[in-house]
């Protein structure tokens, strides 16, 4: 059975970042908000020995699971083993325009054809998980509306109810993923327009919105937001997330924080790389005074396994400063 969730504010699916770890972390400061995985390719879903270490759920939810693949008998597949780990959502990405992606015929590349697209979004529909989609407004340099207007109404023939979309085209050649998160020009108005011509879907926000006060903006206009980069650099913004968005009274940023999660990784460590227990907290440190003092202690620490010592220093780092 689907339950009703709030996709008011999301945090992205970014590939190396939202691990299970960060999801932990993201939900130990805000409980409202949509959390996603790091997207992963159908076949490492259904045929990785390190599964379980990719996507597991340890009741973080509400959390999507997205996909990236465009084989039918795959998606089937990968819907079974999202249902099977608790997700909300299984969500296919249609926005990444990675060559690596390409090659492997999903991603960005898909939305050439939107009837495999819409038969992958069947694919993955069942009435015990809300099977969504990510996209762009289209691809190449140039911004054309009924490309995207085209595409939209072929996703609709599914009855999906939920549609995330990066207000950018992709660009397939030529620039870098990175350059694709910021080079080709924003249309919040296409989405604009798409919400009103479809009022039975609810439209996603991404793109562009690099502070809370923008994102408190855009839900006058937008059915909900996606954030990544802000999140991924800061996660501590979460805890204002839930005062600032969703009106809940704020509960200080306090040791508890560091101490609920490292209760979480300890037992992980020896089974998982101690940067990868770590690194949900570890860009905390890029953007503050003195960081190369804090930096050059963590990788220390981390060299010798010391967690307890990392734990120490992220908790006297937070006596010591505001972050958010």
């Amino acid at each position: 059975m689907k339950k009703e969730i709030s996709r008011k504010f999301c945090v992205a699916p970014m590939m190396g970042y939202t691990t299970p770890y960060a999801r932990k972390l993201y939900r130990i400061l805000s409980k409202n908000s949509f959390l996603f995985s790091e997207m992963i390719a159908t076949k490492s879903l259904i045929y990785s020995k390190n599964r379980e270490n990719i996507i597991d759920n340890d009741f973080n939810n509400p959390v999507a699971l997205q996909v990236g693949g465009s084989e039918i008998d795959e998606l089937t597949k990968a819907s079974k083993i999202a249902i099977d780990y608790n997700y909300d959502e299984i969500n296919l990405n249609v926005g990444c325009p990675s060559k690596a992606v390409q090659k492997g015929s999903f991603g960005a590349c898909l939305m050439k054809n939107k009837v495999l697209v819409r038969n992958c979004i069947e694919a993955l529909q069942s009435d015990k998980i809300e099977a969504t989609l990510k996209c762009r407004l289209g691809l190449g340099k140039e911004l054309k509306y009924e490309f995207f207007e085209e595409f939209i109404d072929e996703m609709s023939k599914t009855g999906i109810k939920f549609i995330y979309v990066h207000a950018r085209n992709a660009i397939l050649s030529g620039i870098s993923p990175q350059g694709n998160r910021t080079i080709p020009p924003l249309s919040y108005d296409f989405v604009k327009k798409i919400k009103n011509k479809y009022p039975n879907i609810t439209f996603i926000l991404n793109g562009g919105i690099d502070n809370l006060d923008k994102a408190e903006n855009l839900l006058k206009e937008f059915d909900g937001v996606m954030i990544g980069r802000l999140i991924k650099n800061n996660p501590f913004i979460l805890k204002e997330v839930d005062k600032k968005i969703f009106k809940e009274k704020n509960k200080l940023i306090d040791e508890t924080v560091i101490n609920n999660y490292f209760a979480y990784i300890k037992p992980k460590l020896g089974f998982e790389s101690i940067f990868r227990l770590l690194s949900p907290l570890l860009n905390i440190f890029f953007s503050v005074p003195n960081s190369k003092i804090y930096k050059s202690k963590i990788n220390e620490y981390m060299r010798d396994q010391n967690i307890n010592l990392i734990e120490d220093l992220l908790i006297k780092f937070i006596r010591d400063r505001i972050l958010v």
